[in-house]
């Protein structure tokens, strides 16, 4: 009878490493998955936190050249008028006297 005991207690001991196999390979799936994911949803926030910098920098961009295009323009405009008035402080009587003197000037 001692026999059949012992056998009980190694049918147990056999029981219990199963289930304790068993709850091992479950929390490494379960940590896997979580890793997984984890590092899909650091992968997706660090796409669209990339994108949100790069969108900032081009507007950045873009207004600083927009700054410049308005500058040559009205540097443009700035030395046509300041021809504009070297023209007409040179203009003489005579020049404004009829169309034909005008159209000479």
């Amino acid at each position: 009878m001692g026999h059949d005991r012992d056998g009980g207690e190694a049918l147990m001991n056999h029981d219990r490493k199963n289930s304790t196999t068993a709850i091992a390979v479950i929390g490494s799936l379960i940590l896997a998955i979580m890793l997984v994911v984890v590092t899909m949803w650091t992968g997706a926030r660090s796409r669209r936190d990339t994108e949100e910098a790069v969108r900032s920098v081009s507007l950045l961009y873009l207004d600083e050249l927009a700054g410049r295009r308005e500058q040559v323009v009205e540097n443009n405009l700035r030395e046509k008028i300041q021809t504009i008035r070297v023209a007409i402080d040179l203009m003489t009587d005579e020049d404004l006297s009829d169309k034909a003197h005008l159209e000479a000037y």
